[in-house]
């Protein structure tokens, strides 16, 4: 966590007043898409009820700064059930987490909430934690696993996860070790109370470093990805690891992997990761969203404030790919309000991918949500024209109609015509042939090649993997295709031409329009 001249270094009541505030300079009109949460704040969290009583399960439950909203249409509307209760003497500064228990931990029924978030106990900071055995309709003080430091030496952003030993852990980042600026550290429980083996995740060997705002999430092979920004030096740019059991992430003072696309884009600030079942990849898919995105060279990228990461390797390493995030602030900056820690919940299926993001409203901070369809493939043998988006008049082409091998696959006006039909044929986990319905020859990789900038042309379907183009859904309506020969180089318009007759080629994954393509 970056240290705020206002908002972080408060209490709750007066969080929320200054939440209502608005600085010189800062924007006073709503600019994010998505519904306003009536009656939120910010950082925003939100769990699916899944391991308690069958007769609320797909139930969702959501926090912003202690007031708990609940949710029996997946979202679609919610419910205001009130503030959590705090203990006499303490104050709830900020930064709360909120976890379903996947399964008992000592006394801890399966599907018990779990809220925690940063406190001051009297001048002392604390992370405390409640639990909610009613889907959040009432809490009770469990316990407070740490305390210490001072007015200016703070404990923030609780975050929680069930080994696969079965300890509940809870990670979180501190200021009160003088070893450095701020860490991140952990400590377990083994029946829910009574808290043990507390030890440091991630602590730099520079002592101006602050690695915070972890997040963890459990994978399908009961592994487990954590992400975290490291402020200080670093400028809040986020990382990665990745452990085997949910306790043992790796070195501490190793900082991890910088998270970036394969053209250098990177997030910085506030990260906030879950994994999704993906019609890609057996291992699901990993979702990251951050404050600030920006490209290689360090400047704001165009697409700031609009995507989300994604990641369909097995433990998150590799280059990540962007899609369109569900509720998009494009003036997101270096600020505690705007897409500030925004919390994600795919489907449970991965058809979807819920978001709740803060944005200022006519000079107050508030959380507003949204739902993107996701992981939507055409169906097998089904016909579709495909309309590029940085060119919409034009549309994929089989140049002058031929059935040659090696016929240009080019950009032409889109004019109906049967010559722009093109079939999908299904290879599995999202990669197809794609067939010109007039000519049956197929889009192809020319020559299998694995550099930038190699033409695309038609042949003779053999089903290689030069003609194997795996469907990206962005989230937004809109594809990017990548070849499977290549390695991970994407359909691309040449330079985003716009003129009738270019020739396509295979570029390198940037994100950027030349590189999306509407079915019709």
């Amino acid at each position: 966590m970056k240290r705020w001249s206002i908002g972080w270094k408060w209490s709750c009541p007066v969080l929320v007043l200054l939440a209502g505030w608005l600085g010189p300079g800062l924007p006073a009109a709503r600019a994010a898409t998505g519904t306003v949460l009536q009656g939120s704040t910010l950082y925003p969290r939100v769990v699916r009820l899944e391991h308690g009583s069958p007769q609320v399960y797909g139930r969702l439950v959501a926090s912003t700064n202690g007031i708990i909203f609940q949710s029996s249409d997946n979202g679609a509307h919610w419910n205001l059930l009130g503030p959590v209760p705090t203990l006499g003497g303490s104050t709830e500064r900020c930064c709360a987490t909120l976890y379903e228990l996947p399964q008992q931990v000592g006394t801890l029924a399966s599907g018990t909430l779990l809220y925690a978030a940063s406190y001051l106990v009297g001048q002392t900071p604390a992370i405390e934690i409640y639990t909610s055995t009613d889907q959040g309709a009432s809490w009770a003080y469990q316990g407070t696993p740490v305390q210490g430091g001072d007015l200016n030496h703070g404990l923030w952003e609780p975050e929680f996860k069930v080994a696969n030993d079965g300890a509940l852990v809870m990670f979180w980042s501190d200021e009160t070790d003088p070893c450095c600026s701020q860490k991140l550290a952990q400590i377990r429980s083994y029946d829910g109370r009574t808290w043990q083996d507390q030890s440091d995740t991630v602590r730099s060997t520079i002592p101006a470093d602050r690695p915070g705002m972890i997040t963890v999430s459990k994978l399908p092979d009961s592994h487990f990805f954590m992400s975290y920004e490291l402020c200080g030096p670093a400028a809040c740019t986020v990382f990665s690891r990745s452990s085997t059991d949910g306790w043992n992430f790796g070195d501490p003072a190793n900082m991890g992997s910088k998270v970036q696309t394969a053209t250098g884009q990177y997030l910085e600030h506030a990260p906030f990761n879950r994994w999704s079942s993906s019609v890609l990849s057996a291992s699901g898919a990993i979702l990251l969203v951050g404050q600030v995105m920006h490209e290689s060279d360090g400047s704001v990228s165009p697409s700031n404030g609009k995507v989300l990461f994604v990641n369909t390797n097995t433990d998150g390493s590799g280059n990540w790919y962007t899609i369109a995030a569900p509720v998009q602030v494009p003036n997101a900056y270096d600020n505690y309000c705007p897409n500030y820690s925004s919390a994600l919940l795919p489907a449970s299926d991965g058809s979807s991918i819920l978001e709740l993001a803060s944005d200022y409203l006519n000079g107050g901070c508030i959380t507003y949500f949204a739902s993107e369809a996701w992981n939507r493939l055409p169906a097998d043998g089904s016909t579709h024209v495909f309309q590029s988006v940085q060119a919409p008049a034009l549309c994929l082409d089989n140049t002058g109609w031929s059935t040659a091998n090696d016929t240009s696959a080019e950009l032409w006006t889109c004019n109906g015509a049967p010559v722009q039909d093109w079939t999908v044929h299904a290879q599995g986990n999202g990669w197809f042939s794609i067939q010109n319905q007039q000519t049956g020859l197929c889009v192809d990789n020319t020559g299998g090649s694995t550099a930038p900038g190699n033409k695309v042309t038609l042949w003779g379907c053999v089903g290689n993997a030069n003609q194997s183009w795996q469907f990206l859904d962005l989230g937004n309506g809109t594809y990017k295709l990548m070849n499977r020969a290549s390695g991970a180089l994407m359909l691309d318009d040449p330079a985003g031409s716009t003129t009738a007759g270019t020739q396509l080629q295979i570029w390198t994954d940037n994100g950027l329009a030349p590189q999306q393509w509407v079915l019709r």
